[in-house]
């Protein structure tokens, strides 16, 4: 055999090699790739479940400003609607909380400066801030609060944080309705006493004695 044709032999079996190796590559390239998308999928899958997870047993801290029916006081509310203990509550207000109210001094309302270290689940804590008629008609107490809060709990180890805006306005209107709603309440049930009274003479002046 020529040594031309050995060497045209030689070349075409080093380039059929260096195809199958090129091809060789491609598809471990190919089957890495798709090694990696299905680990990425599963662990997006994963994260999916534990957001879910999380977003299903997490605490989660609502603070309100309540006003009980029939009364002129309004309360600051703090609870946990979640499933949860919330952790190292924290809350903030914008401006600071003030109250009207004479020899209450509401700077040493504990819950609002100082962490709480657990607030369980569906457990509130509760107090009065002031009489809701005169922080609409003053001029200086604010009508709105922002709040932030701040806390830990659930499957995350994350700090959770939520503002919300307080609006006392919401409330105007709310305090006559329900005093006239209770004056009329205690009218009416007068009223009922004075008619069994008015009957119950009647019936006695229609008894003839024997």
């Amino acid at each position: 055999m020529k040594a031309t044709t050995l060497e045209i032999i030689l070349f075409v079996i080093q380039l059929l090699s260096l195809i199958a190796l090129v091809v060789y590559v491609i598809k471990t390239a190919e089957v890495a790739e798709g090694t990696r998308q299905s680990a990425q999928a599963m662990d997006r899958s994963v994260a999916e479940m534990v957001e879910d997870r999380d977003q299903e047993i997490a605490p989660y801290v609502v603070v309100f400003f309540d006003h009980q029916t029939d009364s002129p006081i309004f309360d600051l509310v703090i609870k946990n609607t979640g499933r949860t203990a919330a952790r190292n509550v924290e809350i903030a207000f914008n401006p600071p909380l003030q109250t009207s109210l004479k020899n209450y001094d509401i700077a040493q309302l504990a819950f609002i400066h100082q962490i709480i270290p657990t607030l369980p689940p569906e457990y509130e804590m509760r107090a009065s801030v002031d009489v809701i008629d005169n922080v609409l008609k003053s001029e200086t107490l604010p009508k709105q609060y922002r709040v932030k809060v701040s806390y830990t709990g659930g499957i995350k180890a994350n700090l959770r944080e939520s503002e919300y805006l307080l609006d006392l306005n919401v409330f105007k209107g709310i305090l006559e309705t329900h005093t006239r709603s209770l004056t009329d309440l205690t009218l009416a049930v007068e009223s009922i006493s004075d008619k069994i009274d008015e009957l119950a003479k009647s019936i006695h002046d229609s008894i003839k004695p024997f």
